[in-house]
């Protein structure tokens, strides 16, 4: 195991107004993820560029988090990364082939936002592995948010509410396993 050397971004304080960094990432990448579903729905046809910002913001926020957690994982920043990579890599490979089905005329754009959303949605759940339970959570909304948008047309408060619930759901959570002792986790 190689010796850990701080970097400007394991600095950041654990803490900001009494919010965890994480909590904070997972609160912005859930923000986004509405945004981008609104304009998917209202503009479809411009929606694919936010849709790559999404993945590269996500990836990015994946990349920080995991790099904070690397020290106490004894993981090389190097691993992280090139985990990280990969894994969002083919995320953004899955959504081009969705685009390309678009320019083929297979799907629509309205379809290919819905797919696109599902990708993002699994690509975040399955990232949960590396990162934490705030990214299980968000791949479950994304894709609760993916099903209402495929069957309710005025799905925006439906999303809104689960949103709402999922994250006083976080912080419960969060203020719970803060007040257990380490023993009574195992």
């Amino acid at each position: 195991m190689t010796d850990y050397k701080p970097t400007p971004l394991s600095r950041i304080p654990p803490t900001l107004w009494g919010i965890k960094f994480e909590e904070i990432i997972y609160l912005a990448l859930i923000g986004l993820s509405l945004i981008g579903v609104a304009i998917t729905n209202y503009a479809p046809t411009q929606s694919s560029v936010y849709w790559f910002i999404m993945i590269a913001a996500f990836a990015s926020a994946s990349i920080a988090l995991e790099h904070l957690q690397a020290p106490a994982k004894g993981l090389p920043f190097r691993k992280v990364l090139t985990t990280q990579l990969i894994h969002w890599g083919a995320t953004l490979a899955a959504v081009l082939i969705s685009f390309t089905m678009v320019k083929t005329g297979q799907v629509s754009y309205e379809g290919a936002g819905l797919v696109i959303l599902l990708i993002l949605s699994l690509a975040t759940f399955l990232n949960g592995v590396h990162i934490g339970w705030r990214f299980y959570l968000a791949g479950l909304l994304l894709g609760l948010t993916t099903v209402a948008a495929a069957y309710f047309e005025q799905f925006m408060w439906i999303i809104f509410m689960v949103i709402i619930a999922s994250i006083f759901f976080t912080f419960y959570l969060e203020n719970y396993l803060a007040a257990k002792k380490p023993e009574e986790l195992r």
